[in-house]
């Protein structure tokens, strides 16, 4: 008779084997699962800057010459301009057909207090300089476009856009009568380093001549009494402006400027405000 009950049973299955490559295989992709498990998070891949499309600008200006450019401006004023003899006083004939028909004649070197006087008699004001100001550069501009050197337009229009962002802080800490003879000055020296190529100058204040010019020369502080406010910081002024240099406060070390003691311009390290031996910045008196 037959055994039914082992026959009725299947019969166990064998043990699958994997060859060794496979199994170094599993390994492999288990230990990299569990590493990324435990790393950070990747960070967003930075947004992708389309490109530049623009309007029609190419065929509007592409290829004209710079007196087609700006047709309003005398041919002789824009060789001026990119030949770098256009000087700072000659600023207002960009603006005014009258004035661009007068030749600017500069006034001795002898006798800057004549140029500064002319300065600001043509810019008694912030915007008289700037409306002017921004024509030049708008010259400039298109005078480095016409190299084809689309990073140095880049480099040359930023400093540019600098100088202004400084000068319009400038007109809002310090009396205007300071600032304007400042901008002569330092628009003078960018003519000889833009003969050289150089424009990078126009993104760096002049610290030298902030010292000689500026710094000594703040708007009044906004008070109650504004007209009493305003007939002492007159009166300091003239008082400190007629000191002999050994006497005078150093604006520069208020301001963090100067770091070397003693001072290198001989003046005091003292604050400005109280004449105490700390900086204007840390006087307990200021209000």
């Amino acid at each position: 008779m037959p055994d039914t009950a082992s026959s009725s049973t299947p019969a166990a299955p064998a043990p699958v084997s994997l060859p060794p490559e496979m199994m170094a295989a599993f390994a492999a992709f288990a230990t990299m699962f569990a590493q990324q498990q435990n790393q950070p998070a990747l960070p967003p891949p930075p947004p992708v800057v389309p490109p530049f499309t623009g309007s029609d600008a190419t065929t509007e200006f592409g290829g004209k010459s710079l007196p087609a450019l700006f047709p309003s401006i005398e041919s002789k004023i824009i060789l001026d301009i990119v030949s770098h003899t256009f000087t700072p006083l000659d600023l207002p004939r960009l603006l005014s057909p009258l004035a661009a028909r007068q030749d600017y004649v500069a006034p001795p070197s002898s006798a800057p207090s004549t140029e500064h006087a002319l300065a600001l008699k043509h810019f008694p004001s912030f915007h008289a300089l700037l409306r002017p100001l921004l024509k030049y550069f708008e010259v400039l501009g298109a005078f480095a476009a016409s190299s084809g050197k689309p990073w140095e337009v880049f480099a040359i229009t930023r400093s540019l856009s600098d100088y202004v962002s400084h000068l319009t802080e400038l007109h809002q800490q310090y009396k205007w009568s300071a600032v304007v003879i400042y901008h002569v000055e330092f628009h003078t020296v960018r003519l000889w380093d833009m003969k050289a190529g150089n424009y990078s100058g126009w993104a760096r204040p002049d610290h030298n001549l902030l010292s000689r010019i500026v710094y000594m020369h703040p708007l009044p502080l906004p008070s109650s009494n504004p007209h009493s406010t305003a007939k002492v910081s007159s009166a300091k002024t003239k008082k400190v402006s007629s000191l002999p240099v050994e006497q005078q406060v150093c604006y520069d070390w208020n301001n963090g400027i100067c770091k070397s003691s003693p001072c290198p311009s001989k003046r005091r390290h003292v604050c400005r405000s109280c004449e105490g031996d700390h900086a204007s910045t840390a006087c307990p008196k200021k209000t």
